[in-house]
């Protein structure tokens, strides 16, 4: 029997716990008490791992969990987290009774999702906790904010559901849109004032993510939902709270092949890449089956022995080329970084993010799962 587990691999990502517990507290100093802090772990907590992360926050203080999708709550119960976890994602019929016999909290902004979780609750003889979502701008999910009233009542109508919450999310709060986010947060009030006014006191009111939890202390609420600053990335360079965050992870592989060619050869397919000088070129084992994306052939940087060097040619499925012509002493073996830290040099996601017109959400979240996972301090 071969034992993967022994095997060194090409390319891995990774993970500082610590540096995720670090973020954690730094953020909680930016709110106020009783204001809660919520940690969004969907997209498996952002590619840093679900599980440990959310383990750690919960000993930070983290009072809910948050996730996008059912089957990421699904995870994490099977994994032994029995903490309050509040699943982003309506409720579909075919949900509803893991969702409630789970002890989830749910998201509602139509009909047929009350319905729904209120028939499943009824079968289990269980209650439901639900947050209803009201959309002040995004435009995505949730009821127009003048049906807030109207949507909680019908909640309230069920005896299986216990309405815990009301919510939204910002659509520009980490860009200099000022008035529009500040409208927004006023829409939210009113809905929050409307519902009081009605009798209705009791819910966590909550709309601030990441940005607006660093620029806008207005939109704190009764609690805030940190997400990609958890994993010590900005929302964008536009925000203006800069806490002393740690970006938690780390993307390397190795240099596999060496070679020197002369001026004038072509590299890789399509040959996007023709050399102006003789070049020494190393062929890293990191492509686009591991995450590292095709479209940023010839735009991005990497990281060897301390110091960036241009990606060339167009990345490949398994394979990427880097020009080490200017570091004499590279060999094969020497440890490659995608993005991340590299003893004292740093190279940030968000940054490689930049050179292809994406963000560091991206990055972190889309390597594939031939990269192992390895938890460091």
């Amino acid at each position: 029997m071969v034992h993967l587990d022994r095997i060194e691999p090409l390319a891995w990502v990774e993970v500082d716990i610590e540096a995720v517990r670090h973020n954690f507290r730094e953020l909680k100093k930016l709110v106020k008490p009783p204001t809660q802090c919520f940690a969004v772990v969907k997209a498996d907590a952002y590619g840093h791992g679900a599980t440990k992360v959310a383990a750690a926050l919960l000993q930070e203080g983290a009072t809910k969990l948050c996730v996008a999708r059912a089957e990421e709550a699904a995870d994490l119960r099977n994994d032994g987290i029995d903490a309050p976890i509040l699943v982003f994602a309506p409720p579909l019929e075919g949900q509803a009774h893991f969702l409630v016999n789970s002890g989830c909290e749910c998201v509602v902004c139509d009909t047929a999702h009350i319905e729904n979780l209120a028939s499943a609750a009824r079968l289990s003889g269980k209650k439901c906790r639900v947050h209803l979502k009201v959309d002040v701008g995004m435009g995505r999910l949730g009821v127009p904010a003048e049906d807030a009233l109207e949507f909680a009542r019908l909640i309230m109508s069920k005896p299986e559901l216990i309405l815990i919450g009301v919510m939204s999310h910002f659509p520009c709060a980490d860009m200099p849109a000022r008035p529009l986010t500040l409208t927004q947060i006023e829409r939210f009030r009113t809905v929050r004032q409307t519902l009081a006014g009605a009798g209705i006191e009791s819910p966590i009111y909550h709309i601030a993510n990441s940005a607006a939890l660093l620029d806008y202390p207005e939109a704190h609420f009764d609690a805030v939902r940190p997400g990609i600053s958890l994993y010590g990335q900005l929302p964008s360079l536009e925000v203006n709270g800069r806490p002393p965050l740690k970006p938690a992870m780390t993307m390397k592989s190795r240099i596999v092949f060496l070679k020197e060619v002369q001026a004038g050869t072509g590299l890789s397919y399509g040959h996007t890449y023709v050399t102006t000088r003789p070049s020494r070129i190393a062929t890293v084992a990191l492509g686009y089956a591991d995450g590292y994306p095709r479209h940023a052939s010839n735009k991005t940087r990497m990281l060897v022995r301390g110091k960036e060097v241009p990606q060339v040619g167009r990345v490949c499925m398994d394979l990427s080329l880097i020009d080490v012509t200017d570091l004499p002493d590279v060999k094969i073996g020497d440890e490659v970084v995608a993005f991340g830290r590299q003893g004292n040099a740093f190279l940030p996601a968000e940054h490689v993010a930049r050179y292809i017109g994406t963000i560091g959400y991206e990055l972190t979240t889309r390597y594939g799962k031939r990269l192992p996972r390895i938890f460091v301090s």
